[in-house]
């Protein structure tokens, strides 16, 4: 939360014609959009941010042609508000939308013990799905969440919970369906990941630059990461440590998979783009054309490129990553 003394605030002042009504609609909306609360009539207030202060002069800007007119300022002050007054105005109006969404996860939470308890109403695939959608209404009430109001940090605790309960329930199902372990040695299970330092070969290519960076993305945003040769990665601090795309590794190849796929089967990770990113890995690792994936042949450039440089292997491994977060967002939509 901003301290008092740097707050800044921006107040829209407009009046647009009542008819056509279309007109008066298409400005509030946007001002809903932005998380704008109403203090009285047409007047709106923002924190100062550069992004809502742009969208509001985009705003301004279209006021003329609605026959409108508006203003615009920039202010530390409202008076007789307070700071807090005016961020309290900020919370309330994201509580009821938290609210709905609380409610949701609970509903959600009673399908997973369901599901915990034997019962065949749902397949985890079905409830990430549904968890997705839960998770994008919250991100998009959270993006106007300015003040971080502590409704919103216990819904986020919350739905991280949720996500964990159900990895762990994929993972046992992948354990079933497919024979791949959801356990590493010494008994750690999914949802005891984080923290750990992460040994992978030196030379990072592409199987180890996607699982890293599915690990950093989806499993320990603090993950570390070491290399070594594969004679080293021998009598692992199985506490501390798990090792990946090396020969008898805690994560590598199973069967045609390369490791990429075996760690989004084990975490049970179900996302289009994570498959279709799946795809290009194994396509550029395994060399079967088995997907046949059109991207294949330019990532593999782009990471050879990278490989070559002398650059030492965590740079290597960072920038590979990049790459990977870039292509993942440039893919289709969750489903």
């Amino acid at each position: 939360m901003q301290k008092n003394h740097q707050c800044e605030w921006l107040l829209f002042f407009y009046s647009i014609p009542a008819t056509p009504v279309n007109n008066r609609v298409k400005i509030w909306r946007k001002l809903v959009k932005t998380g704008a609360v109403q203090l009285k009539g047409g007047v709106y207030i923002l924190p100062y941010r550069e992004e809502l202060h742009e969208a509001l002069q985009w705003m301004l800007a279209e006021l003329p042609g609605l026959k409108g007119e508006g203003l615009l300022v920039r202010t530390d002050s409202i008076e007789p508000l307070s700071h807090q007054e005016i961020i309290a105005l900020f919370n309330e109006q994201r509580l009821p939308q938290y609210q709905e969404i609380a409610a949701k996860i609970d509903e959600f939470a009673g399908r997973i013990r369901n599901l915990r308890k034997g019962g065949k109403d749902r397949k985890s695939t079905t409830l990430f799905r549904q968890y997705e959608k839960i998770l994008n209404e919250f991100q998009a009430v959270q993006l106007r969440d300015f003040f971080q109001s502590e409704p919103g940090l216990e819904l986020a605790a919350r739905i991280n919970e949720t996500r964990r309960q159900l990895e762990e329930l994929a993972s046992a199902e992948n354990v079933q369906k497919n024979g791949i372990s959801a356990v590493l040695p010494g008994g750690r299970t999914v949802s005891d990941f984080s923290g750990l330092t992460w040994l992978t070969r030196s030379r990072p290519f592409v199987d180890r630059m996607a699982c890293a960076w599915l690990i950093k993305r989806f499993i320990d945003s603090q993950a570390a990461f070491s290399f070594k040769d594969e004679a080293e990665l021998q009598g692992l601090d199985s506490g501390r440590e798990v090792s990946f795309d090396v020969r008898n590794g805690d994560f590598t190849h199973v069967d045609d998979l390369c490791t990429f796929e075996v760690m989004i089967k084990v975490f049970g990770f179900v996302d289009k783009k994570l498959a279709n990113l799946a795809a290009i890995v194994h396509d550029i690792d395994i060399k079967d054309g088995k997907f046949a994936a059109p991207e294949a042949q330019g990532i593999e450039m782009i990471l050879k490129g990278i490989r070559g440089k002398a650059l030492s292997d965590g740079e290597t491994l960072e920038q590979g990553m990049a790459i990977f977060e870039a292509l993942y967002l440039s893919l289709g939509a969750k489903v």
